[in-house]
C-alpha cells in the first residue's frame, strides 16, 4: 500500500477509483462475522485497474487489468487499513458514511434481550429521576431522536455502547450519563448555566461533567461515557447539516486536527485549550530572548500574525534551546537587539514530540498570514521521528520541507554504536516506499536530532543573515 497516512482516511479512501473496492469489502464484511474470506471485484477501467495495482502492490495480484476478477482477502485489506490509519473496516465505513456498519449477526443481536433491556432501563431511570420521559418532543427534535436511532443501530455511538456491553462494562450507567448530558445541553441549558453561575455562552467540559454526574472526568475521552457523548454530538451535528439547520461550509473551515474539539464547541462545551502547548521563539510575536511556552488558547486568540518567511519546527526542546542561544549570541555580536529583527525573520517552534493542537494551530496561522511561508520540520531519524514528519507533511504538504531528515544525513551519522531498531520498527519501516526508510532498514540504527543540530544551525543562520541583509 502507498503511504496512505499522508492524507486523512476520508481524503484517501474518498477516491472514486477505490469505490468499487470499498463497496465489495463492506458488503463482504456485512454478510459475515469477522475478517475472513475474499471480496470479489472487477476493475471497470484502466484508471481503476492502475489505482488498485498501486494500492495493493504485489500483495494481491501481480497484474490487474480491466475486466479481470480480483480476489481481495479481507485480512489483507484490514492489515493495510490498520497499518496506515489504525482503523478497522467498520471504523472506515463510519468515517466515510457517518453511520455504523452492521453485520447481519449484529443486526440480529440488536433484537436480543440485553440490548433492549439496556434502553428500557435507561428510560425508566431517567423518568424516575427527572419526571420526564425520553420521548419528550423538544428533546427528540433537538437531538434528532438519537436515543431511538441508537437503539436501532443507525446512530453514531453504536459501536462504543455495543463494545461496553460486550466487555462487561456498566453500559447502562454510561448511556444514562450521556442521555443526561444531552438533556442538560438541549433542554435544561438555561437552568444549568444559572446553577453553575456561567455568564458566557459556554461551559468547560469538566465543570459540565461534574454538574451532570458529580465526576469532572466522566466525559474524558478515555471514559466510555465521554466517547459516547462525543459520538452523539457528532451525529447530531451531521444531522443538522443534512437537514439544513447549519451549512456544511461551517465545517470546511475547521482544520482536521481541530475537528474533534470543534464538535464540543459547536454545542457550547469548551475543551481543554491550555494543556495543549508549544514552545515558540518568534520575533514580533513573543518578547524576550528565550522561547515562550504558548497554549492553544493563546495562539487561537492572538490578533494578526506576523508575516514570517520561514517556519522551523523541531521535535526536541534541547535543539530549539541550542538554536535560540546561538541566534541571540549572533545578534549580540552584530549589535542587534531582538526588537530590531525584521518582521520576516524566521519563526522557530518545538513540538516536544508528537505535534499537539497548539503547534498545528501556530503553523496554520503562520500560513494564513503568509501562504508562501515554508515549513521545515526536523526530528529524530527513527520510526516515531519519521511518523511525526509524515504527519506534518500530510497537513502542510504544499509548504513542507524536511529539515535534514534525508539519506545523506542518516548515512553520515549512522554506525554500529547507535541504538538498533526493534523488530517491530523494522517491520513498519519496510512498508514505506520512500528512500530514507529503505536505507534506515538496511543500516538498522537510530540517529537522534541532537547529532545534526549544528547542521540545522547552519540552515537557520543562512536564512537569518539573508533577511538581515535585506
Amino acid at each position: 500500500m502507498e503511504l496512505a497516512y499522508r492524507k486523512t482516511a476520508r481524503q484517501y479512501y474518498g477516491d472514486p477509483l477505490l469505490s468499487n473496492l470499498l463497496n465489495a469489502v463492506f458488503k463482504k464484511y456485512q454478510g459475515q462475522s469477522g475478517v475472513r474470506g475474499n471480496a470479489e471485484i472487477k476493475a471497470s477501467s484502466p484508471a481503476e485497474a492502475q489505482r488498485l495495482q498501486n494500492y495493493f502492490g504485489n500483495r494481491v495480484q501481480r497484474l490487474i487489468h480491466p475486466g479481470a476478477e480480483l480476489h481481495v482477502p479481507l485480512k489483507i485489506f484490514a492489515e493495510e487499513l490498520q497499518q496506515g490509519y489504525k482503523l478497522t473496516i467498520p471504523d472506515l465505513y463510519e468515517v466515510l458514511n457517518n453511520e455504523p456498519l452492521l453485520t447481519k449477526v449484529e443486526q440480529k443481536q440488536l433484537k436480543e434481550a440485553a440490548w433492549t433491556h439496556l434502553f428500557e432501563q435507561v428510560s425508566l431511570d431517567f423518568e424516575r429521576e427527572h419526571g420526564f420521559t425520553l420521548d419528550n418532543t423538544v428533546f427528540c427534535q433537538e437531538t434528532f431522536n438519537w436515543f431511538e436511532r441508537l437503539k436501532k443501530g443507525s446512530a453514531s455511538g453504536y459501536r462504543v455502547l455495543k463494545s461496553a456491553l460486550r466487555n462487561g462494562e456498566d453500559a447502562c450507567s454510561d448511556l444514562y450519563k450521556c442521555i443526561k448530558a444531552l438533556w442538560h445541553l438541549f433542554v435544561g441549558r438555561e437552568i444549568m448555566f444559572k446553577e453553575l453561575s456561567v455568564c458566557v455562552n459556554r461551559v468547560r467540559i469538566p465543570m459540565f461533567a461534574d454538574h451532570v454526574t458529580n465526576d469532572p472526568h466522566a466525559f474524558d475521552w478515555k471514559m466510555t461515557a465521554g466517547r459516547l457523548l462525543w459520538y452523539a454530538l457528532n451525529d447530531i451535528d451531521n444531522q443538522m447539516i443534512k437537514t439544513g439547520r447549519k451549512t456544511a461550509s461551517d465545517m470546511l473551515v475547521v482544520p482536521e486536527y481541530m475537528q474533534k474539539r470543534q464538535i464540543y464547541r459547536n454545542f457550547g462545551l469548551m475543551d481543554d485549550d491550555i494543556s495543549s502547548f508549544s514552545h515558540v521563539f518568534a520575533p514580533h510575536f513573543t518578547s524576550g530572548i528565550s522561547p515562550r511556552t504558548l497554549n492553544l488558547s493563546e495562539i487561537l486568540s492572538y490578533g494578526k500574525f506576523p508575516v514570517y518567511s520561514v517556519l522551523y519546527a523541531f521535535e526536541n526542546p534541547s535543539v530549539l534551546s541550542y538554536l535560540v542561544d546561538e541566534i541571540v549570541q549572533f545578534l549580540d555580536l552584530n549589535g542587534l537587539s531582538f526588537e530590531q529583527i525584521p518582521e520576516k525573520f524566521p519563526a522557530l517552534l518545538c513540538t516536544s514530540g508528537q505535534s499537539r493542537s497548539a503547534a498545528l494551530a501556530f503553523i496554520t496561522r503562520c500560513l494564513n498570514s503568509n501562504p508562501d511561508c515554508m515549513v521545515y520540520y526536523s526530528g529524530d531519524l527513527d520510526l516515531p521521528g519519521l511518523q511525526m514528519m509524515w504527519g506534518i507533511q500530510a497537513r502542510f504538504s504544499v509548504n513542507f520541507q524536511a529539515g535534514r531528515m534525508n539519506v545523506s544525513t542518516y548515512r553520515k551519522l549512522s554506525d554500529s554504536a547507535h541504538l538498533p531498531f526493534s523488530v517491530q520498527d523494522i517491520k513498519i519501516l519496510k512498508k514505506s516506499l520512500d528512500d530514507l526508510p529503505k536505507v534506515m532498514v538496511g543500516l538498522g540504527v537510530k540517529v537522534y536530532q541532537e547529532e545534526f543540530a549544528k547542521d540545522l544551525k547552519k540552515d537557520v543562520m543562512e536564512v537569518i543573515c539573508r533577511e538581515i541583509e535585506k
